[in-house]
């Protein structure tokens, strides 16, 4: 019962108190409302006011001219400085220089314009343009060498050649012939073809060319079927190697001297290239230094003068070139030279002479001779 009468009270009291908090926040909020349209009443009047002032000045502004319409509708605020450097300063009023100066001239376009550059803290202006500039001349003649009557007209330097006219020429001579067995540091042909090292060399060359050992093929035991050269120049093509650019130098001119002391006419011009032919056109170029490639068929070794003789092309004696190695050069090449060059592809650079009526090529260096 008691509970009852608690309930009775609280909903009672609860009745009386909801309508008059409703009625205060309905009072509350006409009260915002109208202070919201007292404002909006205010900012159109005073709008219209201002509409109604420029209606008046119209005509007063009409009357003046376009020029100074523009000046005042186009005139920009003062720019603020943000604790910005003279530097960057200064750059802005170059800029605004350079732009009116093309708008005067219209001769010089914004893409060929030269970058500005800021000042330096010395003070110093570093803005050029690219025609102020200027360009040393480069003077060829004290950095050529002046070791040799031939190095007086060409320049030579690491991979690369230069004559007299300035051109350049990169060759890869350094890279093939590393090796630094022969002295090279001679004024002129003359003083090396009277030293003593290149007499030596050329005697030691002329006795071991005339004790060379003539092979004799024994027919009863051979019984290789050749094949015309026409025929294999057509069917069995020889893979190429990779082209190397080989210049013809003094340097190098000096190393073949060495390689074939008694050989006195050398035809190749400084600046040439020393071509690379197949060892089917050898006999075409007896006497000249060239580049030869070919497939080695067999690989022989005479013990009387000990030398091993690569033949290119066929067997002996239908080889289309042969290539001779002296054993000690040939040791240096391979513990086994027989095995390392038989049936493989390979280059040799050097003289093509005539042996026997056929083209053969001396090596004297193992740099002259690889295996691709």
């Amino acid at each position: 019962m008691r509970t009852l009468i608690i309930l009775a009270i609280i909903l009672f009291a609860g009745a009386t108190v909801y309508p008059q908090t409703t009625r205060s926040a309905r009072e509350s909020k006409n009260e915002k409302g109208s202070s919201r349209s007292e404002t909006s009443s205010r900012s159109v009047s005073r709008s219209g006011s201002k509409s109604s002032q420029d209606k008046k000045s119209a005509p007063s502004r009409a009357s003046k001219s376009q020029g100074s319409r523009t000046a005042d509708f186009k005139q920009k605020a003062p720019s603020r400085d943000y604790g910005r450097s003279s530097a960057s300063r200064s750059v802005q009023e170059t800029r605004r220089v350079a732009e009116n100066h093309d708008r005067t001239s219209g001769s010089v376009s914004r893409s060929t314009q030269a970058p500005l550059r800021p000042e330096m803290k010395g003070g110093g202006n570093t803005t050029r343009s690219n025609e102020n500039r200027t360009v040393r001349p480069d003077n060829t003649d004290r950095s050529r060498n002046q070791t040799s009557s031939a190095t007086r007209v060409y320049r030579e330097a690491r991979n690369t050649f230069t004559r007299e006219n300035g051109t350049v020429m990169r060759h890869q001579n350094d890279d093939v012939f590393v090796s630094r067995r022969f002295n090279l540091d001679f004024n002129n042909f003359d003083d090396l073809r009277r030293s003593d090292d290149f007499r030596r060399e050329f005697h030691d060359f002329d006795n071991w060319n005339h004790r060379r050992h003539i092979r004799i093929i024994n027919h009863y035991h051979y019984r290789y079927v050749p094949i015309p050269l026409e025929i294999r120049r057509v069917r069995y093509i020889y893979r190429r190697p990779v082209h190397i650019d080989l210049i013809w130098t003094p340097r190098l001119l000096h190393r073949f001297m060495y390689y074939y002391p008694t050989h006195n006419y050398w035809n190749v011009e400084y600046g040439q290239e020393i071509e690379t032919i197949s060892a089917y056109d050898a006999a075409e170029w007896v006497g000249t230094v060239k580049r030869l490639y070919g497939k080695v068929e067999e690989v022989y070794y005479s013990p009387e003068d000990e030398n091993y003789i690569l033949y290119i092309g066929a067997p002996f004696p239908y080889q289309d070139v042969s290539v001779v190695i002296p054993r000690h050069i040939a040791n240096d090449i391979s513990l086994s030279p027989k095995w390392y060059f038989e049936n493989e592809h390979i280059w040799v650079v050097g003289l093509i002479n005539l042996w026997e009526g056929k083209p053969e090529i001396v090596v004297r260096d193992e740099d002259q001779i690889r295996r691709y």
